[in-house]
């Protein structure tokens, strides 16, 4: 699975929260090639265990950040964070039961691996986008 190219369409121009999401795209990446290269199970749930700390505290300080401003989306926000955690942290319930031979575990991997593209990418592009003109006009 190809790694996740930064591109202008994430950028959300606070330096901040830039930075963080450039920050957890790469350790997808670190995941993501990690799978390519047929790292074992204990590997990729560090991965995976890193990625989900770090998100955490992207998601705290973002919601901080919309706390103190008084975005009015801050709650609907806060689930979806809350949501993505859930399930993030889920799948590595999941790594914990896997076997490393399993063909479950095939799927499992593959699995986290759509996951982490498919959360983080539509999470900026379709979740935080919308806050960008709202603390843009507070300056």
């Amino acid at each position: 699975m190809p790694i996740i190219e930064w591109c202008e369409e994430y950028q959300l121009d606070l330096p901040t929260i830039d930075k963080d999401h450039r920050e957890m795209v790469e350790y997808c990446n670190q995941y993501l090639i990690a799978v390519d290269r047929g790292a074992p199970l204990e590997e990729l749930a560090g991965l995976l265990d890193r990625l989900i700390l770090r998100t955490k505290a992207h998601f705290i300080a973002e919601e901080r950040l919309l706390d103190r401003h008084g975005y009015p989306g801050l709650a609907l926000h806060k689930a979806d964070h809350d949501r993505l955690l859930v399930q993030a942290e889920t799948l590595r319930d999941r790594f914990d039961q896997a076997d490393e031979d399993d063909a479950a575990t095939h799927q499992l991997v593959t699995e986290t691996s759509q996951f982490m593209r498919e959360w983080l990418l539509d999470h900026v592009r379709v979740n935080d986008r919308p806050f960008k003109p709202f603390l843009r006009s507070l300056s």
